[in-house]
């Protein structure tokens, strides 16, 4: 049978479009001689992954990635699905990992294997994570010094407004002021360290002769040790011998004493008795006073009138004074006895 120049052309064709779907399918990674397992896992985001990336374990290409899309039910979340070429058996329990595959940033998926005895089946769905990028990482790390930073450039803000508002011209002059003073204060200070050290300088034989003189007391004493340790003795032995000395006895005796004088004074105080008599009666007291006035005025009478009771006559008689002319006599002298003592 004779194969027409047509078929020849078309064959050729048809199998030059294969050849060139089957490359392109290649060159993005889907293997059209190999069987599919499809598999699923459920993200929140995808972090710029793609079709065709390689899905590892352990670094292990495994699959890849075979579709992504968003799930049906609105949320918003993205499906992806792996194609497992691997004839390798996946627990149930396996984590389908997104994570940067190299420096510039490529995503991949790798499953982290789990240790359920039941196997991943076709059509199940994986765990989902996704691995922070390295920016990530080092925005995590960087992110704490970066708060610190900005607190610290606040707070050196802050300083540097209020020293540019503390420094005013009164404030630079009140600074300069004070420090002239403190210069000042030093000049001083060292004015008085000159004047002192020019006052030790003087007084030098002085203290020299003063430590000396305080060398031969202490060398007095050193030598004189033992009579300091004979007085200190005597004066030990003094006071064992007043502790000796019967103060209780001499207590007692003052006791004694003083019971026997409140007795007295008890009998003398109550009704009994000439002497609480003569204290107490208040009619005694007036006639006594009354018999010292009377003896008193007795004796004025025997000064001025004594022929009333000596009647003796030898130059002749004198007059005779009644009471009221002796007491007046008596204020007169008095008064003159009081002039004479006042004057000087």
């Amino acid at each position: 049978m004779k194969i027409s120049r047509e078929f020849k052309v078309g064959a050729v064709a048809v199998a030059a479009l294969a050849g060139l779907y089957w490359g392109i399918a290649f060159l993005k990674g889907s293997d059209l001689l190999k069987s599919k397992r499809i598999v699923y896992a459920v993200y929140e985001q995808v972090d710029e992954l793609t079709k065709a990336r390689p899905v590892n374990i352990n670094g292990f290409k495994v699959g890849q990635v075979d579709n992504i899309s968003f799930m049906p039910d609105g949320s918003g979340h993205l499906l992806v699905s792996l194609n497992i070429t691997n004839d390798i058996e996946i627990p149930e329990n396996t984590i389908a990992r997104i994570y940067s595959s190299d420096l510039i940033g490529s995503k991949a998926v790798e499953l982290v294997m789990g240790d359920s005895p039941v196997m991943l089946e076709m059509g199940d769905t994986l765990a989902s994570k996704i691995q922070r990028s390295l920016s990530d990482e080092v925005n995590e790390q960087v992110k704490p010094i970066k708060e610190k930073a900005e607190k610290l450039l606040g707070s050196i803000d802050t300083v540097l407004t209020l020293v540019s508002g503390f420094l005013n011209e009164q404030t630079k002059q009140s600074f300069t002021k004070t420090f002239i003073s403190i210069q000042q204060s030093f000049e001083t200070l060292e004015q008085t360290v000159g004047t002192l050290d020019r006052a030790l300088g003087n007084s030098e034989d002085d203290l020299v002769m003063s430590i000396s003189n305080l060398a031969k007391i202490t060398s007095a004493l050193e030598g004189n040790k033992d009579k300091l340790n004979n007085i200190f003795t005597n004066l030990e032995t003094i006071s064992d011998s007043l502790s000796d000395i019967e103060f209780k006895r001499v207590i007692g005796n003052l006791n004694h004493t003083l019971e026997n004088t409140n007795s007295i004074m008890a009998k003398v105080d109550s009704s009994d008795g000439s002497a609480s008599q003569l204290i107490n009666d208040p009619e005694l007291y007036q006639n006594l006073v009354k018999a010292t006035e009377q003896l008193n005025l007795i004796l004025l009478d025997l000064k001025y009138n004594p022929k009333r009771y000596v009647n003796i006559s030898v130059f002749g008689g004198s007059k005779k004074y009644d009471e009221e002319e002796i007491l007046k006599k008596e204020a007169e002298a008095k008064k003159k006895r009081e002039e004479n003592n006042l004057k000087p």
